[in-house]
C-alpha cells in the first residue's frame, strides 16, 4: 500500500514505517533461498500498511498463508512463522511440525517470528510439543503502524483493556513504554510526561526507568553508539510532551455511539487497520460514461462480494468527510456533486486544442474524484438507511440522557425492550454499563432483574460475563453513598461535558463530535495542554468560567487567539505547569494522576554540544511543538477527531500526534469481556523474556 500521504508534518511519521518496513526483508533473508510465509490473521492487515507484496517476492517468498488450526500442505522447503506469542499458534504450529515429520520425504526449516517480542511461556508450550528443537526462534517488533500524519497506532488486539483491568496481565504497558521509548530515540526525550490513571503511571514509571537502563548500556557500550547514535540524551526539541490517557478513566466516551463520518462507518461497517469492507461494486472503478451525471448513486455490482478500502488521506475527499459530524456530510457531498458535474460539463466550451488538451489533463483527476464521490456516497446510504430508524434513535437518545443526567426510567425500560426483542448482547451490555457507571451503579433490585433477564435470555455463560463486568466496575450495585455519581456529576459540570447548543456546520467545541457530550478524555487534554499554552497555569481550580472561554462561549478561536497573545511564555508555562490547576477536578476520576519532568544527562561540554547537533539534523529547525496524546488501551476514532479539532484551534502554535494500542469501540470494547464471543478467552503468553 502506497504511504503517499504519510511524511508530509514536521515529524515525520514515515520514518516509523520506514524503520518496520526495513527489518521484514531482513528477517525473511534469514532464511536462503524460497519459502513460505505464514501470518498470524491479526497481523495481516498491519503488515500490508508497511510491506507490498513485491517486496515479500524479491525477498523469497513464494506463498503466503494464515495460521489456523488447520494442517498445511505446501511444497515450500523453508516456512517462516510471523505470529503474536498466542498459546493457540504454539499448539498450531507443533501440530504442523508433527504431522510434517510423519513423511520422511519432506525436510523442512522452520523458523518463528514472535511480534513484538518472545515469551517463556511459549517457548515451554513448544517444548512441551516436543518440537521446540526443530524451530529457529526470532522477534520481529512492529512498535509503530502509521495511519495518517497525526495518528500512529501499536495495533495490539482490542483485548488490551481487559488485560490489564481484569486479568492483571501488564504486557501491554511493557509494549507500549518499549514502543514509546522507539520515539524518543529517534525524535528525542518527551520533555515532560503527564497523565492519568493507575495504568498510565505504571506506564510512565516503566519508560523512566527503562530510559535510565539504556543509559547505562550506552554508557558501555560507547562503539555501538558511535555506529548507531540516539537522540535518549537530549531532550526533543520538536515534541514537547508525552500525555498518557488510561482508558480506564474515561469508559463514558467508547460506550457511546460515535456521530462523525468515520466515527460511523466504525460502528456500522467496522475499521481494521485503516481499511473498511464495502461490496464490490463501491469501490471498483466505474465502467459509467463520463457525460453520466456526477450526483448518481453507486451501480449495481454482483452482490456478496467484498473488497476492502483503505480509508485514509490519500483520499482526499475521505479527509474532508472523516472529522464532520454526519449531520452534514450530506449536504456536502451534494455540492462536491454538483462541482464535478460543472467540471464535467467544461468540455463542450474545449473548442481549441489548447482547451481540449486542459481538459484531457484533468480528466484522471476528474475521474478519481468521481469514483471516490460514488463510493462516499454509497458508505453514507449505507450509513443513513441506519441512523434514520427508530432503533438507532432511541438507542442515541439513552445514552445521551444518561450522560447528561436526565433522570428518568425509561432507560431502565428501554434495556428491558432490548433484552426481551433479543437485541445482540453488546447493544444491551452498551447501554447498561454506561448506565452503572454514571449513575454510580445500578440499584440493587434493577442489577438482580437485569442479571437474571440476561442470563435466561442469552445464556447461563453469561453468568461469567456479568461477573467480569462487576468486577471491572461496568455493572455493578449502587452503594448508598453515591459517590461515584455525584463524581461524574461533578466532572461533567465543572468540565462542561455537556453542550446544550452545538453548531455541527461550524463547530466551537469538541462537543460536535458526539452532538453535544465532549469526550472526557479530550477535556483531560485540554487541560493539559490547551490552559499551559493559554497561560492558564496557575490559580484554583478552573469552573466553568474558564471553559466558557473554550466552548460554546465565544468564537471557535478564542483559545487560538489566547496562544497567539502568550506565545512568548510558552517555554515557561511548560517548565512550571502540567496539571496544576487541575488537582481536585483529578481527584474525582479513578486512578493517579503523572507529572515527570525528564532532562539530560550531560557528562561534559563536548558531549552536549553533539546531542544538540544531532537534535538539529534530526529535526530541523522547526518551532511549532507537538504534543503527543497516548490512548492507553485504546482510542475511539470520534476522539482523534476531537484532537484534531484541537489542533485546529491551536493551528500555526501546536501539532497533536494520537498514539494508541489500538482502535476500538464500544462493541470491540465489550466483545473481549463476553463469553464464547470471537475475541474473548484468547489465550496470551505472558513472562517476557
Amino acid at each position: 500500500m502506497s504511504a503517499s500521504h504519510l511524511g508530509n508534518t514536521p515529524l515525520d511519521v514515515a520514518k516509523l514505517r520506514d524503520v518496520i518496513r526495513k527489518r521484514l526483508p531482513e528477517l525473511l533473508d534469514t532464511v536462503r533461498g524460497k519459502k513460505g510465509l505464514i501470518l498470524d490473521p491479526q497481523l495481516t492487515g498491519p503488515l500490508s500498511l508497511v510491506a507490498e507484496i513485491p517486496l515479500l517476492k524479491d525477498h523469497g517468498v513464494e506463498k503466503i498463508y494464515h495460521l489456523d488450526d488447520s494442517i498445511l500442505d505446501t511444497d515450500c522447503k523453508n516456512l517462516i512463522y510471523i505470529c503474536r506469542p498466542k498459546l493457540k499458534y504454539m499448539k498450531y504450529i507443533a501440530a504442523q511440525i508433527r504431522k510434517d515429520r510423519q513423511d520422511t520425504s519432506k525436510r523442512i526449516e522452520y523458523s518463528l517470528f514472535f511480534v513484538p517480542q518472545r515469551t517463556m511461556l511459549c517457548e515451554r508450550v513448544l517444548e512441551e510439543e516436543g518440537v521446540l528443537g526443530d524451530i529457529t526462534l526470532g522477534e520481529y517488533a512492529m512498535e509503530w503502524i502509521p495511519f495518517e500524519d497525526d495518528l500512529i497506532s501499536m495495533e495490539l488486539d482490542n483485548n488490551t483493556w481487559k488485560e490489564l483491568n481484569l486479568d492483571g496481565d501488564a504486557t501491554a504497558i511493557h509494549q507500549a513504554a518499549k514502543s514509546l521509548m522507539k520515539l524518543q530515540q529517534i525524535y528525542g526525550l518527551f520533555p515532560r510526561i503527564i497523565g492519568k490513571g493507575d495504568s498510565a503511571k505504571a506506564l510512565a514509571d516503566m519508560l523512566i526507568r527503562m530510559r535510565r537502563e539504556q543509559s547505562v548500556v550506552d554508557e558501555v557500550s560507547s562503539s555501538t553508539m558511535r555506529k548507531n547514535p540516539s537522540l535518549l540524551n537530549s531532550l526533543s526539541s520538536h515534541i514537547d510532551q508525552l500525555v498518557i490517557i488510561d482508558r480506564n478513566v474515561d469508559l463514558y466516551t467508547p460506550l457511546c455511539t460515535q456521530l462523525t463520518y468515520e466515527g460511523l462507518i466504525d460502528e456500522i461497517f467496522g475499521i481494521k487497520h485503516s481499511f473498511v469492507e464495502l461490496d464490490q461494486s463501491l469501490v471498483s472503478a466505474g465502467t459509467q460514461p463520463q457525460q453520466q451525471q456526477a450526483q448518481s448513486g453507486p451501480s449495481s455490482g454482483a452482490p456478496g462480494k467484498k473488497k476492502n478500502y483503505a480509508l485514509n488521506s490519500s483520499d482526499k475527499l475521505f479527509a474532508q468527510l472523516c472529522d464532520l459530524n454526519f449531520a452534514v456530510v450530506g449536504g456536502l457531498l451534494n455540492r462536491i456533486a454538483k462541482r464535478i458535474n460543472e467540471n464535467y460539463e467544461e468540455r463542450h466550451q474545449a473548442k481549441t486544442m489548447a482547451q481540449i488538451r486542459t481538459f484531457v489533463g484533468k480528466l484522471p483527476d476528474l475521474q478519481q474524484e468521481h469514483q471516490s464521490l460514488r463510493t462516499h456516497t454509497g458508505i453514507a446510504e449505507e450509513i443513513m438507511s441506519q441512523t434514520i430508524t427508530e432503533e438507532f434513535n432511541r438507542m442515541l437518545e439513552a445514552q445521551q440522557n444518561l450522560v447528561a443526567g436526565v433522570d428518568s426510567n425509561m432507560e431502565v425500560d428501554y434495556i428491558e425492550e432490548l433484552i426481551d426483542k433479543q437485541e445482540p448482547i453488546t447493544k444491551v451490555l452498551r447501554v447498561l454499563c454506561l448506565m452503572s457507571l454514571v449513575q454510580g451503579g445500578i440499584k440493587a433490585k434493577t442489577f438482580e432483574l437485569f442479571k437474571r433477564e440476561i442470563v435466561q435470555t442469552y445464556g447461563y455463560e453469561h453468568l461469567q460475563t456479568l461477573h467480569d463486568l462487576e468486577r471491572v466496575g461496568l455493572f455493578v450495585i449502587r452503594t448508598s453513598s453515591n459517590a461515584s455519581r455525584a463524581a461524574f456529576a461533578n466532572v461533567r459540570r465543572t468540565l462542561r461535558l455537556i453542550v446544550n447548543e452545538v453548531d455541527e456546520h461550524n463547530p466551537a467545541d469538541i462537543s460536535y463530535v458526539y452532538s453535544g457530550y465532549a469526550p472526557l478524555s479530550v477535556r483531560l487534554v485540554q487541560c493539559a495542554v490547551q490552559k499551559i499554552s493559554a497561560g492558564h497555569a496557575g490559580g484554583s481550580v478552573p469552573g466553568i468560567g474558564l471553559f466558557a472561554n473554550v466552548v460554546g462561549g465565544g468564537s471557535s478561536n478564542t483559545v487560538g487567539s489566547n496562544h497567539t497573545h502568550e506565545k512568548g511564555k510558552d517555554d515557561k508555562s511548560d517548565k512550571t505547569a502540567g496539571w496544576k490547576g487541575y488537582e481536585d477536578i483529578l481527584k474525582l476520576l479513578p486512578g493517579t494522576a503523572v507529572d515527570e519532568v525528564q532532562t539530560e544527562e550531560v557528562k561534559n561540554e563536548r558531549e552536549a554540544k553533539a546531542t544538540a547537533a544531532r537534535a538539529k539534523r534530526s529535526l530541523g529547525s522547526h518551532h511549532r511543538k507537538t504534543t503527543i496524546v497516548f490512548f492507553l488501551g485504546g482510542c475511539t476514532y470520534t476522539e482523534v477527531s476531537a484532537i484534531r479539532f484541537l489542533g485546529q484551534q491551536d493551528e500555526g502554535i501546536r501539532d497533536y500526534l494520537v498514539a494508541t494500542t489500538q482502535m476500538i469501540n464500544g462493541n470491540t470494547l465489550l466483545e473481549s469481556m463476553i463469553q464464547n464471543s470471537a475475541s474473548n478467552r484468547e489465550d496470551t503468553a505472558e513472562g517476557v523474556l
